[in-house]
């Protein structure tokens, strides 16, 4: 049946180069094991009316995302992605073409994001669609940017505007692939992250994997010009400090470093110092006035049926 012509034909659309040694085709994809390089291995499940709609969102946009918001998370510890693999779960009440129509989605967004997709799987079920992505990613032994090495006095930067995701940026954004491993490779970077979740809540892990504080400056934060069209009743910073899908990256570093990498006539990242990493715990936010207060805000949460 189809599921084998669509694997097929997603087979022939691919183009192997050295970073897959055996692709689609057999038992297991075949990746190569270079010397002096450790292995990063992120996935992330996403389901149609949590991530995605598919009665409203295109299969292109859908493919794109699927595969980005992955390697967001290669780019948050400094890596080269080197391989996908896509798992789909398709519902029963979609016909052949509809699939084939998302397989070639996502051959794009790979060739965009040149990344080869290696493998996966397909099924089909009485529910709305669901894919997950696995991606292969390298960097280079004992380079990779943890959560964990931020240290007070450290300055809290990220790469770029905040709060657009809900006007439909979480379709357009770019991995900050690049960014990432110019960062790693021209300063000392501390900690980093991904703004998945939100500025607030994606912070956090920094703070509690590194057993540190942070102090942000409300001033300082960059809103996303989308959200002045917000009639939600939420302030354009609150929607900056928790709403998720962002991706940019959030990093610490020293203020030495911060002021050498802003100097490099070179440097392509967007830095934006938005607070600072102090020895007391917890996050507050500190508004024009010097006034701190605890940050409140939780950016999203998967939550249980008995979760309030």
């Amino acid at each position: 049946m189809v599921e084998f012509e669509l694997i097929e034909e997603l087979k022939s659309l691919q183009k192997y180069d050295s970073r897959v040694n055996l692709g689609i085709g057999d038992d297991c994809a075949i990746l190569p094991q270079r010397a002096g390089f450790e292995t990063l291995v992120t996935t992330d499940l996403l389901l149609d009316g949590v991530h995605f709609r598919t009665e409203v969102d295109s299969l292109k946009k859908i493919a794109r995302k699927s595969l980005a918001v992955n390697l967001s998370d290669i780019a948050a510890m400094a890596g080269t992605p080197t391989a996908a693999f896509i798992s789909l779960v398709f519902p029963k009440t979609w016909n052949a073409q509809r699939a084939r129509q998302l397989f070639q989605e996502l051959v794009h967004a790979a060739q965009e994001f040149q990344i080869p997709i290696a493998g996966g799987d397909t099924n089909t079920w009485s529910n709305p669609l669901a894919i997950n992505v696995l991606i292969y990613g390298e960097v280079e032994q004992g380079q990779a940017i943890l959560r964990s090495g931020a240290q007070p006095g450290d300055q809290i930067c990220v790469s770029g505007p905040l709060g657009g995701s809900i006007f439909g940026r979480q379709f357009t954004f770019t991995p900050r692939i690049s960014e990432a491993k110019w960062l790693r490779k021209n300063a000392r970077v501390t900690s980093m992250i991904d703004l998945s979740d939100g500025l607030i809540s994606d912070l956090e892990h920094i703070l509690e994997e590194s057993s540190v504080g942070a102090e942000i400056f409300a001033e300082k934060i960059p809103i996303s010009e989308d959200v002045g069209q917000s009639v939600d009743g939420i302030s354009p910073l609150d929607h900056a400090l928790s709403d998720g899908e962002d991706f940019e990256l959030l990093w610490t570093m020293s203020p030495a470093e911060l002021e050498k990498v802003l100097n490099l006539q070179s440097c392509p990242v967007n830095i934006i110092p938005v607070g600072i990493i102090t020895k007391t715990l917890g996050c507050h936010l500190v508004d024009e006035q010097g006034q701190k207060s605890p940050c409140s805000l939780q950016g999203f949460v998967h939550k249980f049926h008995e979760d309030s």
